[in-house]
């Protein structure tokens, strides 16, 4: 082995990767992990341009946010502990295993859901204050039994979501610090600090708090900054390639690199070998390393003509609802009361003034739309999503779609965090100050008080849809994504069907998703495929443990591999994938030497499971939702 740097090179530490990292260095293995992204931190995180992954800007944020295709703007980790800082915590397990090789039933995976839950430790939302009064919270649960008494045949389950999310004990303090079981040091989750504007950071259960901490404490070393290009194979072994970019430390430096076109990031590039090489980029940035290594270097030739096939999106939709019936005399009231108030003092303020008049009626049309509408449930405190209701699919298969309650920054209060950031004043704690302040504005200042019943709550739906779309690139070698976004419209009217269904047990509102409504475009968090799992090369490009088809000692383990749309948040399911595909990688090492793809015979045996004696001992078990 001293031929090599190393001998395992993981490519990405989201999921899969930082699953191959433990697995493989607890197997007595050197593992060097490449993570294009950063270290995340509170102290660094901004809510500007910063957020986002933009190397040529010279911005290192850890999403990245950007069409690839007409249809679709995937949401992608790029930092250390990938997805799991862009996910939003949820756990959820498959229960059929449909569409993927006939060696993955749900008795096999069962043992690998719960050694992961030993790891990653799911937790379900509390119904204990102070997270049980979000009142956001409190709208799916308190129609969802409501649904089931009306729709019994429709509506299989409901509740607090597993959240792989660390949540004070009753008599605990969210937002304090402490050191959770691998050692590693987290914050409990306040709900007054906003997710999607650093709140989760410490709080969340990202895969750099256990999986890779593990892996590090164990041996494992990982190069952060380090975007891999070129991958080929050598004599019994793997040449990776990959760009290192040199963030500017100086304020002037940084500016420039940010806002002057001619301006580039310091970058260098590296190289590094292997025995073996997985890849974890996640269904983008897999697919995309073995097209451009196919297609463009020449490097991988003898990769399955699958490649690049069956994306999916887990079906992801959004549509809205709006809790506050009577909000919409309010605003009426509002505007007419101001149209009102001009008239009135264009006629000198007139007693008799027709303005005069009008500014009354609509000062009482505001009153009453304030008080007809419910208190606010502001759609941006508590975790990202806490509740769900799970529907039969069209078929009355189980899992057939999930219907959850989203949060988001409310304008107003995102505005003054983004006025913060730009003076370097923003931290994650200080979102509690701002209600604060936004909440005084609601009690003194007339139309904040109806504006905050105003924002609505996105029901964030997905399920088992009707399409795939396709992978290829375009002329600079990125991937792009062909999705017949129009052929999944049944599926979405019936997704909408659902949303409303919720909204009329709310007492709510319901409303379209407007951006997809005008553009056609989707931004999807629940990107898989690309790189699909088959029973030979004719059906996939890597077998059912993630070994690549005629490429000993290569593997693919991230979403790419799964082949159709499991239902469920997906991010569970890729960690129990990815954990039963090292046990089979693991034990073949150890028998022949060599990691080899396999292809389906009429029974494959599973290994004696270690797994499956983790999983007896699990304290942490989730239920099947």
């Amino acid at each position: 082995m001293s031929d090599f740097d190393v001998d395992v090179i993981v490519v990405g530490s989201g999921f899969g990767g930082s699953v191959a990292a433990l697995r493989f260095v607890e197997a007595g293995s050197s593992v060097l992990v490449l993570e294009r992204g950063d270290w995340v931190s509170r102290r660094t995180h901004e809510v500007d341009l910063d957020a986002l992954w933009i190397p040529d800007k010279h911005r290192f944020g850890f999403n990245e946010l950007r069409p690839r295709g007409e249809n679709l703007v995937p949401w992608v980790g790029a930092c250390v502990g990938g997805g799991s800082y862009v996910y939003a915590g949820t756990l959820k397990r498959v229960l059929s295993w449909e569409g993927f090789p006939r060696s993955i039933q749900y008795d096999d995976m069962e043992p690998y859901y719960d050694l992961a839950a030993t790891v990653i430790e799911p937790a379900a939302y509390p119904d204990y204050p102070p997270y049980s009064e979000v009142r956001a919270t409190q709208i799916l649960s308190g129609v969802a039994e409501k649904l089931q008494r009306e729709h019994p045949d429709l509506v299989e389950s409901f509740g607090a979501i597993e959240l792989g999310i660390a949540f004070a004990p009753e008599d605990g303090s969210p937002g304090a610090s402490f050191t959770n079981k691998h050692g590693a040091s987290q914050r409990y989750s306040d709900p007054r600090e906003q997710s999607l504007l650093g709140g989760d950071i410490d709080a969340k259960n990202t895969l750099d708090r256990n999986y890779l901490h593990l892996a590090q404490e164990r041996g494992a070393t990982i190069e952060a900054l380090t975007e891999v290009d070129r991958v080929e194979r050598i004599e019994d072994g793997w040449r990776v390639t990959c760009t290192r970019y040199h963030p500017e430390e100086s304020w002037g430096a940084q500016v420039a690199a940010k806002w002057l076109p001619w301006v580039k990031p310091r970058r260098q590039t590296k190289t590094f070998t292997c025995r073996r090489l997985v890849l974890s980029a996640g269904a983008v940035g897999s697919t995309e390393i073995l097209l451009r290594n196919r297609d463009v270097h020449g490097t991988l030739r003898g990769l399955s003509d699958t490649l690049g096939s069956r994306y999916t999106t887990n079906g992801d939709f959004i549509s809205l609802m709006l809790p506050h019936k009577g909000v919409g005399v309010g605003w009426l009231g509002f505007i007419t009361a101001m149209i009102g108030a001009v008239l009135w003092a264009r006629a000198d303020a007139s007693p008799t003034s027709f303005g005069l008049y009008l500014m009354i009626f609509g000062v009482l049309a505001y009153i009453f739309g304030l008080m007809s509408s419910k208190e606010s449930f502001d759609p941006d405190i508590g975790t990202t999503n806490s509740d769900y209701i799970r529907f039969r699919g069209r078929d009355g298969a189980p899992q057939g779609a999930l219907v959850e309650s989203g949060r988001y920054p409310t304008p107003v209060r995102m505005t003054i965090a983004i006025l913060l950031s730009s003076f370097g004043l923003w931290r994650p704690r200080r979102y509690a100050k701002i209600i604060r302040v936004t909440n005084l504005l609601r009690r003194f200042v007339p139309p904040f008080a109806l504006l905050a019943r105003t924002w609505p709550i996105p029901l964030l739906k997905m399920g088992r849809d009707d399409v795939e779309g396709t992978f290829a690139l375009d002329a600079s070698g990125d991937a792009i994504i062909d999705y017949p976004v129009d052929d999944n419209r049944e599926f979405y009217a019936w997704l909408d069907s659902l949303g409303k269904m919720v909204a009329d047990a709310a007492g709510a509102y319901w409303g379209p998703n407007p951006v997809f409504r005008a553009t056609k475009r989707l931004e999807i968090p629940h990107n898989q495929g690309g790189v699909p799992m088959g029973d030979s090369p004719a059906e996939g490009v890597v077998d059912h443990a993630g070994r690549v088809f005629g490429m000993d000692d290569l593997m693919v383990l991230d979403g790419s591999i799964l082949p159709v749309s499991p239902g469920p948040n997906p991010a569970f399911t890729i960690l129990a994938v990815a954990e039963r595909a090292m046990e089979h990688a693991v034990k073949q090492l150890e028998l022949e030497g060599v990691i080899r793809a396999e292809e389906a015979r009429d029974s494959i045996p599973v290994p004696s499971s270690s797994a499956t004696s983790a999983g007896a001992n699990s304290e942490s078990v989730p239920q099947a939702d």
